[in-house]
């Protein structure tokens, strides 16, 4: 796989905050309960994470550690402020409040305190970024499919668009409910992720024995 491409489907796919660290669940299973609240902390997650981890990434080295982490956490509270009035600008006062304490959780995640450090000041600044990307749409992928679905099965729509399932299952509009929802989808994902690692590997396999055999021909 090209390098560039590896990079972005890491924290995409092999590092998923949400499926495969669950480092990032508590937000999404206490407020992705509907489509409108996805977008609402997609949006805020996006911001205070790119902000915060370029801003990070020029903390000079020589800092002693625990007073570097204390840095990048004030930085991603520092950029929240301007982040809570840009989604309040957007989706309005209410909207944003729903969210409780939620959105400013997102300011202290260990993306920014700890991926910082442990890799993305480590990186050229295009792979920082491209990294970051992927780490970024990997949430906000999981966010969304989590919103959508609770949607559905609650209130049987996404948005202005109505589903006739003929059932809901109001249980799941529940931060309990959530976690359960996002537990699911993550032994799902890691069941299907493991289940692709397998077939590469037997792939791999029966490649190198086709050119052994083919090797044995030649000789």
């Amino acid at each position: 796989m090209d390098k560039s491409r590896e990079r972005l489907s890491d924290g995409l796919i092999r590092q998923n905050i949400v499926l495969m660290s669950g480092a990032a669940i508590a937000p999404v299973a206490a407020c992705a309960n509907n489509y409108d609240n996805a977008v609402i902390l997609a949006v805020g997650f996006s911001m205070i994470a790119f902000f915060s981890i370029i801003i990070c990434r020029f903390i000079p080295q020589n800092i002693v550690y625990t007073i570097r982490i204390i840095i990048y956490a004030l930085i991603a509270g520092l950029v929240y402020i301007p982040t809570h009035i840009v989604l309040t600008l957007l989706y309005g006062a209410a909207a944003v409040e729903a969210l409780g304490v939620y959105l400013p959780i997102l300011a202290v995640n260990p993306l920014i305190l700890t991926k910082t450090e442990t890799r993305f000041r480590l990186r050229p600044i295009f792979m920082m970024t491209l990294e970051l990307a992927g780490y970024i749409t990997g949430f906000n992928l999981v966010c969304l499919a989590v919103g959508i679905t609770r949607d559905i099965l609650i209130n049987r729509r996404i948005g202005n668009f109505d589903f006739d399932l003929g059932f809901t299952v109001p249980a799941i509009s529940t931060t309990f409910g959530g976690f359960i929802v996002v537990g699911l989808m993550a032994g799902i994902f890691r069941w299907r992720y493991n289940k692709s690692k397998e077939q590469k590997v037997k792939k791999a396999e029966k490649e190198r024995k086709h050119l052994e055999l083919l090797k044995l021909v030649d000789n």
